[in-house]
C-alpha cells in the first residue's frame, strides 16, 4: 500500500512537473493492449487480403513498412505482437519489412519522446540524485543497457524508448544497439507466426519446453545484463 501510495505522490508530481510527459507514460503503459484488441480482431477479419499482398511493388512494401512503423512507434501495438501477425499473416518475405519499420518506429519514438520531456527528465533525475549519479557514471555505456533492455521479452518497446529519450541516450546509439537486442525476441516471435495456422496458438506459451525456454533465456541474460550495467564498478568506457 505504501509503494502504491508512493507511486501516486510521485505520478502527480511529475504531472505537476511536465503534464504531457505525464500523458506519455500513461499512453506508452495502456494504449498497445488497447491497439492490440482492436487491431487484431481487424488484421484477422482482412487476412486473406493481407496474405495477398505483393511485396515486390514498391509502393505496397514502403506503405506497409511506414503503417507498421507508425503503429509501434506510437504505441498503437507492441512490437512483439506485430512480429507475430507479420510472421502468420505475411511470411518471411516481410521479414526485412519489419526491420525497417523498427528502426523507423524507433526514430519516431524518439524523437516525439525527446520532444515530450524536454527538460522535465533532469528534473525527475534531480529528485533522485543517487540514480542521477549512477546515470552519469554509467553514460559512457548506454549502449550496453540499451542491448540489454532491447533484448528483454518483457520490457515494453514504447516504454524503453521514452526511458531513453528521457535520459538522452541519442538516436544513433538506439538505433544501432537497439536494432542488434531486438533481432533475436523479434526473429522468434516473427518465426513461430510463419509456423502456426492460428494467431491465438502463435502468442500462446508452448510451456517449459522449446520455444518457452528460449524465452526464459532471453528474458534471464536481459536481466543479468541490466544488472551488470549497473552494479559494475566504474569504468572508462569506449561505447
Amino acid at each position: 500500500m505504501e509503494k502504491k501510495r508512493g507511486f501516486i505522490k510521485e505520478f502527480k508530481e511529475a504531472s505537476r512537473i511536465n503534464p504531457f510527459m505525464a500523458f506519455a507514460i500513461l499512453w506508452v503503459s495502456f494504449m498497445p493492449s488497447i491497439g492490440t484488441l482492436l487491431l487484431v480482431p481487424m488484421a484477422l477479419a482482412n487476412s486473406k487480403f493481407l496474405m495477398e499482398l505483393n511485396f515486390s511493388d514498391p509502393f505496397t512494401g514502403i506503405t506497409t513498412i511506414l503503417i507498421g512503423a507508425a503503429l509501434m512507434g506510437f504505441a498503437l501495438m507492441p512490437t512483439t505482437m506485430l512480429a507475430a501477425m507479420a510472421g502468420f499473416l505475411l511470411g518471411w518475405k516481410a521479414f526485412i519489412g519489419l526491420v525497417l519499420a523498427y528502426t523507423i518506429a524507433t526514430l519516431i519514438a524518439y524523437a516525439w519522446g525527446k520532444n515530450l520531456s524536454k527538460n522535465s527528465g533532469e528534473l525527475l533525475l534531480e529528485r533522485y540524485p543517487k540514480a542521477k549519479m549512477l546515470l552519469d557514471q554509467k553514460k559512457g555505456r548506454i549502449g550496453e543497457l540499451i542491448f540489454f533492455v532491447r533484448l528483454s521479452p518483457v520490457i515494453p518497446f514504447a516504454l524503453s524508448n521514452l526511458l531513453f529519450s528521457i535520459l538522452k541516450s541519442g538516436w544513433k546509439k538506439l538505433i544501432l544497439f537497439g536494432t542488434i537486442g531486438m533481432l533475436p525476441r523479434t526473429t522468434l516471435v516473427f518465426y513461430s507466426g510463419t509456423l502456426v495456422s492460428d494467431i491465438y496458438q502463435a502468442i500462446q506459451s508452448e510451456g517449459i519446453h522449446g520455444k518457452g525456454w528460449i524465452f526464459i533465456a532471453f528474458f534471464s541474460v536481459s536481466l543479468w545484463g541490466i544488472w551488470k550495467f549497473f552494479n559494475k564498478e566504474n569504468q572508462n568506457p569506449s561505447t
